[in-house]
């Protein structure tokens, strides 16, 4: 019975070099690793659904003046839960394109034209949080609003500016 001194049958028993190319290609092998796992495990938070809540019945009507380009929301309460609408009153033959940001668990909105043309906006105000909504459309910077509903159900809207 004889040995092989060999360590393995194909290698030269030396380690390998490592040379630059070598180590930039492991450094970004190994950041792109660390990048997608953290990049998995990052979140926003509770997006808002997209509901059709032109079906439902408002608990709550504000009517908002929009021909003056801005959304003033002070004074405003909703309860948690509830569905509150906005009519933008003047709006109609301006096109709107609402999203809401600073969302929270069970956050709905919709936003859908009346028979006059003016814009409505429903939303399902959550458990607490604050839900910021803005228009997108060019020019329409005014047009900007949040509805802040507190843990314990009291509620406070404001003027975003």
């Amino acid at each position: 019975m004889t040995t092989d001194s060999r360590p393995v049958p194909w290698g030269t028993g030396r380690l390998p070099r490592f040379n630059g190319r070598r180590l930039a290609l492991g450094g970004m092998l190994i950041a792109a690793v660390a990048w997608a796992f953290a990049w998995g495990a990052h979140s926003h938070g509770s997006p808002v659904l997209s509901a059709d809540l032109s079906q439902v019945e408002p608990d709550q009507r504000f009517v908002v003046d929009a021909s003056t380009g801005v959304l003033d929301l002070a004074g405003i309460e909703a309860a948690p839960g509830s569905v509150v609408e906005f009519l933008l009153d003047g709006s109609a033959g301006s096109p709107h394109s609402f999203v809401l940001t600073g969302t929270a668990p069970g956050s709905e909105m919709d936003q859908f034209t009346a028979d006059d043309g003016d814009t409505i906006i429903r939303i399902r105000v959550p458990q607490d949080g604050a839900l910021s909504f803005i228009c997108t459309i060019p020019g329409h910077e005014g047009l900007h609003g949040t509805l802040v509903v507190p843990t314990g159900g009291a509620s406070q809207a404001g003027d975003a500016s």
